[in-house]
């Protein structure tokens, strides 16, 4: 039987040697025939098969329904894919927008674009719309990942493709994965982690450095167009292991220092050069920020998580765990006990092999640093009690980190544990009888740890309908360039998204005051972070009647302040489409702008422009 070669991560990639009973008698079939018989098609298969199965609802339930644990967050990428048309077919520009948050407008790249998915997939937007195109990106993410890890593991640590087949659906299916996809397509979409860091051991190639080094700089560049969060990550957890792994083969790092800091300097020059413009605009452009909301900054990982179940696994319940978790689409540290403790015993088993060493000490490290500024014990804040990343939350780029995702990083740690357990008991040599029993209990072991997280369906919940007055182009009658359609209520992160619903099945055709996005809070002096822009006495009044469903006394200054917006958001139109509450947002639009409405094709319209002219 093939024995594991130690410290592959130290060599070339890990290759099955053929001995001779291994190898096919006879002709060699065709390529092609080889490669559907390969295990690699099989295990692509499946993952695209199981991310189908989690979002069978997503696809059953287009355009009528839309995920229950983050309306605005699918909502928005919604927006994003839309946005993605109109920039490649347009020639717009892809780092600004104006026809979001009129006036000011909205900073693309200090937001998640995510051009990496959203621009690849405009012929599906155009064809289809954006509502496929969001669930294209959530299934092949979840399978893409998934399929990525597989080959690294395959290709780099271990040489059984079951073990590889194991440890790359846990790092595509965890918990933390199934409930990012809860409309965080760009988090879900990790298929870029693993080609960088191969990227980063070929680096050592001698003889190679500008080639290795041009090809991991195109990687970084891309995947800062998916998610500038997770590369951050993954630059700190490769960081780290490396030091690991050159404390304790110090012949072997000197060695290779010379060759891999040259192709990682070229791949730093090619990073630079492609990135300096987007970055520019990120952080010194328009309508740019300064670390992320009061509020999202106590977003850390609750102690008693990592040993809960989440409420997308089989064994977790959606009420109990949103009691350790902020929200639904941020449970990423549940792991379950039985799999924390599987995880530990196989460190303490295989400690004396490097690659354990390393990813446990990322683990640990990452974990810890996931619990955030603040310790929380079942969303109890324990603000005596220090934390591991009190000291680096008001540093540059720290400071803008959503401390929760940090976990994210255990999660291929995990699945690397996993690939290792399993290749070492296949591996495993002796009688018969004694190989099958240490195979069976290896996979009892795997399969008991794993089955409580399995992944479940999506769950989704009805839309708010797009009324026909948008469909059929009607608008257009009204809306000219540089004037705004609003929706009724405003376009907000408080759930008021029908206005970017709208306009995404319009090709972003229309521009729209307020929204869902992150942008500066000028009311303070260093420029937070918030969601959307500070709200206007209008928009504040509509929220409420849209939530309460209670109509306000509407006062003479009420409907100056209305005026007063309306001319501030350029507005042409106002639209109120059928939704929760909506014959008491009627009756307090009218009040507010001081003349009633018309119905036309499914819509109420207040026609402003005389108004605001």
């Amino acid at each position: 039987m093939t024995q594991v070669a130690p410290d592959k991560v130290d060599g070339t990639p890990a290759e099955p040697e053929q001995t001779g009973e291994d190898r096919p008698s006879g002709p060699a079939p065709a390529r092609w025939r080889r490669w559907l018989r390969s295990p690699d098609l099989r295990a692509v298969l499946i993952y695209l098969l199981t991310a189908g199965a989690v979002t069978e609802r997503v696809w059953f339930y287009l355009n009528t329904y839309i995920m229950a644990g983050n309306q605005q967050d699918q909502g928005f990428f919604e927006w994003t894919l839309a946005n993605a048309a109109r920039v490649v077919t347009g020639l717009h520009n892809p780092f600004f927008t104006d026809q979001l948050n009129v006036p000011d407008g909205v900073n693309l790249m200090a937001n998640t674009s995510a051009y990496g998915l959203t621009i690849p997939l405009v012929p599906v937007t155009l064809l289809f719309g954006p509502q496929v195109s969001f669930a294209v990106m959530i299934t092949a993410g979840l399978a893409a990942t998934a399929t990525a890890w597989y080959w690294f593991f395959s290709r780099y640590l271990v040489r059984s493709r079951l073990a590889a087949f194991v440890g790359g659906a846990f790092c595509g299916f965890a918990p933390g994965m199934i409930s990012q996809a809860n409309a965080h397509p760009n988090i879900v979409a990790q298929f870029v982690l693993p080609l960088i860091l191969a990227a980063l051991l070929r680096l050592r190639e001698p003889g190679r450095s500008v080639r290795n080094g041009i090809i991991l700089g195109l990687l970084v560049v891309y995947q800062a167009f998916l998610n500038e969060e997770l590369l951050f990550f993954l630059a700190l957890a490769s960081c780290l292991a490396i030091v690991v792994w050159a404390v304790h083969r110090r012949p072997a790092a000197k060695a290779a220092a010379g060759t891999f800091l040259r192709g990682l300097g070229v791949a730093a020059l090619v990073a630079a050069v492609l990135l300096a413009y987007p970055l520019y605009v990120q952080f010194l452009g328009p309508q740019t920020y300064h670390g992320i909301s009061s509020t999202a900054r106590l977003f850390g990982a609750d102690v008693y998580s990592y040993f809960s179940f989440s409420g997308t696994s089989l064994a977790g319940d959606p009420q109990a765990a949103t009691q350790v978790s902020q929200n639904s689409a941020e449970q990423n540290s549940f792991f379950g006990w039985p799999l924390l403790v599987f995880a530990v015993l196989v460190v303490v088993l295989m400690w004396r092999r490097i690659e354990v060493r390393a990813a446990a000490i990322v683990g640990v490290v990452f974990a810890a640093l996931s619990l955030g500024p603040i310790l929380l014990v079942r969303q109890k804040q324990h603000t005596h009690i220090p934390t591991p990343y009190k000291a680096l939350a008001k540093l540059p780029v720290f400071d803008s980190v959503i401390t929760t995702r940090l976990s994210l990083v255990v999660i291929p740690v995990v699945g690397l544990l996993l690939a290792l357990w399993l290749e070492q008991a296949l591996a495993f040599t002796g009688p018969a009888g004694e190989m099958r029993r240490t195979r069976l209990v290896a996979f009892a072991a795997v399969l008991a740890v794993l089955l409580p997280v399995a992944p479940t369906r999506l769950a989704v919940v009805s839309r708010t309908p797009t009324p026909d007055f948008i469909t059929s182009g009607d608008w257009k009658h009204y809306v000219t360039p540089g004037h705004s359609l609003v929706a009724v209520p405003v376009p907000a992160h408080n759930g008021a998204m029908d206005g970017m619903q709208w306009a995404s099945t319009q090709g972003i055709g229309f521009a729209l005051p307020a929204g869902y996005f992150l942008g500066p809070d000028r009311r303070k002096p260093d420029r937070p972070g918030m969601f959307g822009p500070p709200p206007r006495p209008t928009a504040n009044i509509l929220s409420k009647v849209a939530k309460t469903g209670q109509v306000p006394a509407v006062s003479e200054k009420d409907h100056a302040n209305a005026i007063a917006d309306l001319k501030f958001w350029r507005a042409a139109v106002v639209v109120l489409g059928p939704r929760k509450n909506d014959d008491a947002l009627r009756t307090t639009t009218t009040a507010l702008l001081g003349f009633p409405p018309t119905w036309i094709e499914g819509a109420w319209i207040w026609d402003v422009r005389a108004l605001t002219s």
